[in-house]
């Protein structure tokens, strides 16, 4: 036996023992998240132990490529979204999820690992070529089946539930401002000249940095802002959700805060994608926001009416992905809530580059009656307005804001 067949043996060996220590951790970390979820769901519980459990107990009847791919493929994400996540995050200002987070990302590398061995580990009987064809075409339709509605429902719940946690800059900022804390939330607050304060949210993975540009347009007419970075997003603390489902508690506490604050007699709200969701099912159930922008609005749930019916179909399962990792009940459409703002001005601005997004706008200003107004913008991308006509979106916001 050669040198090189000894450390294929070698790695050969350790494919099994990689694979179910990766399992464990990745396992610990969805745990973590699920059953520190304010409505932990326990079907989703079940699932997070079952699937890897499944997974290891049949992983020695698997194909060596099916093994590989499938280790490949789960530990690149676990990796991936562990480091921007918790990684980086660990290494700036660490919290108690960052500790299975750590453990995720490691988790993820020993199941990258796992996949090396399954390349070392010894080859199946030689088919014939026909036979090779056949097993070839029915793996890689198998891999296109089990990718379309396993892995692409996992990842989303991923990405939802782990935002990037870059650092933040005080000069992405550029106009006189301070940093606030409120309870675990992290914020920039710029005083009213006009005694109008303006609650600005980010989009789903981003952070009050991602909306300077409006924070400073804001403020170069007066208005007061306070930029809030949502739970787990920015330098928030808690769990981070890209639908908003933990959000509402969060914005109350931002209210709560600017009624607070010397020279405020009116709120406003700005919110951009995730940040518009948010504000309009917060002005439904607060009346302290007297008058609202929505950026680029679209809850999955009323998208789904303009989806084909395989694109609806993936959106409940990334749904329930979502639902399971989190441990968050799901945010309400808004289409019932609409009513409930009236006759406060909202503003919609939708643009045409999500395809449900102009129409699920228009049912929302359906819903909301004659105190809502719509600006459509069909050749822009979303939520990308300011950048692409600053002059207009400038005017038409700050106009409507002013009343």
């Amino acid at each position: 036996m050669t040198r090189a067949d000894v450390a294929r043996a070698r790695l050969a060996r350790v494919e099994r023992p990689l694979l179910l220590a990766g399992l464990a951790l990745i396992a610990a970390h969805l745990l973590d998240l699920a059953l520190s979820g304010s409505a932990t769901a326990p079907l989703g519980v079940a699932a997070i132990v079952a699937v890897p459990l499944a997974w290891a107990l049949g992983q020695p009847r698997l194909t060596r490529p099916t093994r590989f791919a499938l280790a490949l493929a789960f530990g690149l994400l676990a990796v991936g979204f562990g480091v921007v996540s918790h990684g980086l995050h660990a290494l700036s200002a660490p919290d108690v999820r960052d500790i299975t987070g750590v453990g995720f990302i490691a988790g993820g590398a020993l199941l990258a690992g796992s996949a090396i061995g399954a390349l070392a580990a010894p080859r199946g009987p030689r088919r014939r070529l026909v036979r090779r064809m056949a097993h070839g075409a029915g793996w890689l339709a198998g891999a296109g089946i089990f990718a379309l509605f396993a892995l692409t429902p996992f990842s989303v719940g991923l990405l939802v539930t782990h935002a990037p946690r870059w650092p933040i800059h005080e000069a992405a900022l550029a106009v006189p401002h301070r940093e606030v804390r409120i309870g675990r939330l992290a914020a920039w607050y710029v005083p009213p000249r006009n005694g109008t304060a303006v609650l600005l949210v980010h989009g789903s993975g981003g952070s009050r940095a991602r909306v300077a540009d409006r924070a400073a347009m804001l403020a170069r007419h007066g208005f007061g802002v306070l930029a809030l970075d949502l739970p787990g997003n920015g330098e928030s603390r808690g769990h981070a959700n890209g639908l908003g489902d933990n959000a509402q508690p969060a914005v109350r506490a931002a209210l709560d805060h600017l009624a607070a604050q010397p020279g405020v007699h009116r709120v406003a709200g700005f919110g951009v994608s995730l940040g518009a969701e948010v504000l309009l099912e917060a002005a439904a159930r607060d009346r302290r926001i007297e008058t609202l922008v929505a950026d680029g609005a679209t809850r999955p749930q009323d998208a789904r009416p303009y989806q084909g019916r395989l694109e609806g179909a993936l959106g409940r399962l990334q749904l329930l992905a979502t639902r399971a990792i989190s441990g968050m009940r799901t945010s309400p459409s808004l289409m019932p809530l609409m009513p409930r703002i009236a006759p406060r001005p909202v503003l919609l601005i939708a643009g045409g580059a999500m395809p449900a997004e102009i129409p699920a706008n228009r049912a929302y200003r359906a819903a909301g009656g004659p105190s809502v107004q719509l600006w459509e913008r069909p050749g822009a991308g979303h939520t990308a307005g300011l950048r692409l006509a600053p002059g207009e979106y400038e005017r038409r916001t700050i106009a409507f804001l002013r009343g």
